[in-house]
């Protein structure tokens, strides 16, 4: 420094200049994570509005990533999850679709009850009450909804290897399934859960189960073939559809003597 000349003071340390510490990182671009989720959320909006039905195909990717203004990398990624989700499925050479709740995947997805001999295989379903009431306190906290609302109750049994197993009663809405009839129910061509989206445009997507052991009532006894009290595996469920509205309860009670509840879980190899 030459003589005679006073050092420069430095921003940090001018009172009348307070210091702004130095970014260690330059700011951040806009995330992408928040792009790809924001679109992902998107396409969910869609098939939950019916702008693209059960097993129709999404319109390809350079239409879809100039309607949301995203590249073809930031859009595979949304699409990437939702087929991860079970929502869209991929089908080799042909594009990619809307799920449909059919037998397979009801199977995969839904369905934890198999032989102790490991057979599984899809039951054969005998429903035995068809009725409209007023839900009870608990139901109404179980579908997320107010007050008392009107809902459907169907009970059916299960049977697996020509016996009974499953006893479930089923509780939903019937604001959600308005004008759902017993006949339409006992005539469905496929699974519960694709006559709710074939003909009520509800899609569901998962659910949450708790599981306990628990003494048969006489109801469920008298279904399963099982004396009263005997133990039995209690599992209640809470099914939602793609845009995470709960779209149905239901409780199942299963015969464990020649039967397991069976979870699979699997990491990537």
């Amino acid at each position: 420094m030459p003589a005679g000349r006073a050092p420069r003071a430095s921003a940090c340390h001018n009172p009348a200049r307070p210091c702004r510490p130095r970014a260690l990182f330059p700011p951040l671009l806009p995330a992408v994570t928040s792009l790809y989720r924001e679109i992902k959320r998107q396409l969910i909006a869609d098939i939950a509005n019916g702008v693209v039905a059960p097993g129709a195909a999404l319109p390809n990717e350079t239409d879809l990533a100039r309607r949301f203004n995203v590249s073809i990398g930031t859009l595979r990624r949304a699409v990437d999850e939702l087929v991860a989700d079970h929502i869209l499925v991929r089908q080799q050479g042909r594009g990619t679709f809307v799920g449909l709740q059919d037998r397979d995947r009801f199977m995969f997805q839904f369905f934890r009850i198999e032989g102790r001999d490991g057979l599984r295989e899809f039951p054969q379903l005998s429903m035995q009450n068809f009725a409209k009431g007023r839900a009870t306190p608990a139901e109404a906290r179980q579908l997320g909804l107010s007050g008392t609302p009107s809902v459907f109750r169907i009970e059916n049994v299960l049977t697996l290897q020509g016996q009974p197993v499953i006893f479930d009663r089923i509780v939903i809405s019937a604001q959600l399934y308005g004008g759902l009839t017993q006949a339409q129910f006992e005539q469905r061509k496929g699974t519960i859960y694709e006559l709710y989206q074939t003909d009520f445009g509800i899609t569901i997507v998962d659910a949450d189960e708790r599981v306990r052991i628990e003494p048969a009532d006489a109801q469920s006894a008298q279904h399963l073939g099982l004396a009263e009290g005997d133990a039995v595996l209690h599992i209640e469920r809470v099914a939602h559809t793609v845009d995470g509205q709960v779209a149905e309860f239901r409780i199942s009670t299963v015969n464990t003597q020649t039967h397991d509840y069976v979870v699979r879980a699997r990491g990537k190899r």
